[in-house]
């Protein structure tokens, strides 16, 4: 009889997670508190690479990685499962003004990832050509549909209790809908609400607001995804283009401001000034997982031994969460032997 794992959370972590568990042979359960993927992971620009990785330590760069080859194929098995398209597509990314010039040189040669001399409005620039971006909506909607395929049982719309058990192996979780989640090992990945079923994690995992905006298609084109001055631009496939984002410990707070709202446009106009011509159509918020050095939580949970987090990974939860599937499905298939 295969045993059971719990995943607590329905973002890019935990379907990816479930994915991963389920080819491994494990019968699994999403357990969402809203709907699949609408938070954070709905919420991102989707750019498959770890921003100024030479800024990072090296497990930063170790989690992303792969991310890029994995999209690639997934997406198109995604297409074909489900006839969602995520709209993965290798635009490349132009930094500009770079200030560290000789260190981007440096990371660059050791990673053997090719950079180019570029300009941009007459600006110094580097393009990074090989970078690519996915849809995080679109995204979500296909992977949601393509769990269901697969055997993985979804409970949406249920919020999980704080544990009250004085053991260390944990056989149900309680909900507040009051019928309890049972399960061989649980799995959390919950991002940045991990500390409300788990309250040791509170200063480990905290909150981290985004703000985002998206103007209307029109004419304006772009080429490549834009950096500049910690802000980027891009555009999707049907001429979209979404500019952010702020980085803000102000905890759950999703009050959206004018002030805020002025100082995104104002931002994506000094990178792109026609922009200023073009209507902003949508203005959202989302919560990233905060941790230490933006490294991640991967393993076994601080008191309850079949209990496992994967959470905790800041900005880069699309870009890390193949390689956190990955390490937490070999720990969870070592546990289960």
């Amino acid at each position: 009889m295969s045993k059971k794992i719990a995943i607590i959370g329905g973002g890019i972590i935990g379907c990816l997670s479930a994915i991963k568990l389920r080819e491994s042979g494990f019968a699994v359960v999403i357990v969402e508190k809203n709907k699949i993927g609408e938070e954070s992971s709905w919420a991102g620009a989707g750019i498959l690479f770890p921003l100024m990785p030479w800024a990072y330590s090296s497990e930063v760069y170790s989690l992303c990685e792969s991310s890029s080859k994995f999209y690639e194929e997934f997406s198109k098995k995604l297409v074909q499962e489900t006839g969602v398209d995520p709209e993965f597509f290798k635009t490349g990314m132009k930094l500009i003004e770079p200030k560290n010039l000789e260190e981007i040189q440096k990371w660059s040669k050791k990673n053997s990832y090719e950079i180019k001399n570029s300009t941009f409005n007459k600006s110094s620039a580097i393009l990074f050509p090989f970078i690519a971006q996915i849809r995080p909506p679109r995204l979500m909607k296909a992977i949601s549909l393509y769990i269901n395929k697969i055997g993985i049982d979804v409970v949406e719309n249920t919020e999980l209790c704080k544990i009250n058990n004085k053991e260390k192996i944990l056989n149900k979780w309680g909900t507040k809908k009051g019928d309890p989640v049972e399960a061989d090992y649980f799995l959390v990945t919950s991002g940045a609400w991990v500390s409300m079923i788990r309250p040791e994690y509170k200063n480990i995992i905290y909150p981290i607001r985004g703000q985002m905006i998206q103007y209307k298609a029109s004419s304006l084109k772009i080429n490549h995804i834009l950096y500049f001055d910690g802000f980027y631009v891009l555009q999707r496939k049907d001429g979209v283009i979404i500019a952010g984002s702020t980085v803000e410990e102000v905890g759950f707070d999703k009050e959206i401001k004018s002030d805020s709202l002025n100082y995104l446009k104002k931002k994506a106009e000094q990178v792109i000034p026609a922009l200023k011509n073009i209507l902003v159509e949508n203005h959202w918020v989302g919560f990233r997982p905060g941790t230490k050095n933006n490294i991640p939580i991967i393993g076994k949970d601080i008191k309850y031994e079949n209990v496992y987090i994967n959470s905790g990974h800041f900005r880069y939860g699309i870009t890390m969460a193949p390689k956190s599937a990955e390490i937490i499905n070999s720990l969870l298939v070592e546990s289960k032997i």
